[in-house]
């Protein structure tokens, strides 16, 4: 459901983009992390900051950036988002 880039060598992040596009309800999507344990950290109404490892940044237009080096920790938090985010039925 998303396609994993590494925006350059020296970041420390990577993007987690929609292979479709999408726009997402952010105020669903804080009802539905609370399920889970992931820290909501702010929400301007288009941006959604989370932590859970690492920080996580959720935009409305479906791009993700998961801030971290570690490639299995970004796969993972895909799989948890994809379940909340639901972005296949949309």
């Amino acid at each position: 459901m998303f396609e994993i880039k590494k925006p350059c060598q020296n970041c420390k992040s990577y993007v987690l983009k929609p292979k479709k596009k999408v726009e997402l309800n952010l105020k669903d999507i804080v009802k539905n992390i609370e399920e889970l344990s992931i820290e909501v950290l702010a929400f301007t109404g288009s941006m959604l900051s989370l932590r859970k490892k690492c920080k996580i940044n959720i935009y409305n237009s479906g791009k993700i950036i998961v801030i971290t080096k570690d490639l299995n920790q970004v796969h993972e938090i895909a799989k948890e988002l994809e379940n909340v985010i639901d972005i296949g039925k949309k």
